[in-house]
């Protein structure tokens, strides 16, 4: 089972947040694609930064989860995930 977990900056990338992911799934075999989150300025969402992305990641390692970051794609051209529907809601209200 692989789990996709999205980092949000403040709200769920602390390092008590990956100890209680950690826990969650210690008996579990599963897997963890941990999805630093793009950024939704309407709903107060930023990304973490790497550091803290990689601080997350070791803390799921040193409990023996299985875990890896999600590879970005089309984030320079504003086509990853969320950027194109911010950009069409943007356009529809000017």
């Amino acid at each position: 089972m692989t789990y996709e977990y999205i980092l949000i900056a403040g709200k769920n990338d602390s390092p008590v947040a990956a100890e209680l992911l950690a826990n969650h799934l210690r008996f579990k075999h599963a897997s963890v694609n941990l999805i630093p989150a793009n950024p939704v300025p309407e709903k107060g969402f930023e990304r973490p930064s790497k550091k803290v992305v990689e601080a997350f990641l070791k803390v799921l390692q040193k409990h023996k989860i299985n875990a890896t970051v999600r590879r970005e794609m089309g984030k320079d051209i504003d086509a990853a995930c969320g950027q194109l529907r911010a950009r069409f809601a943007q356009e529809q209200q000017d």
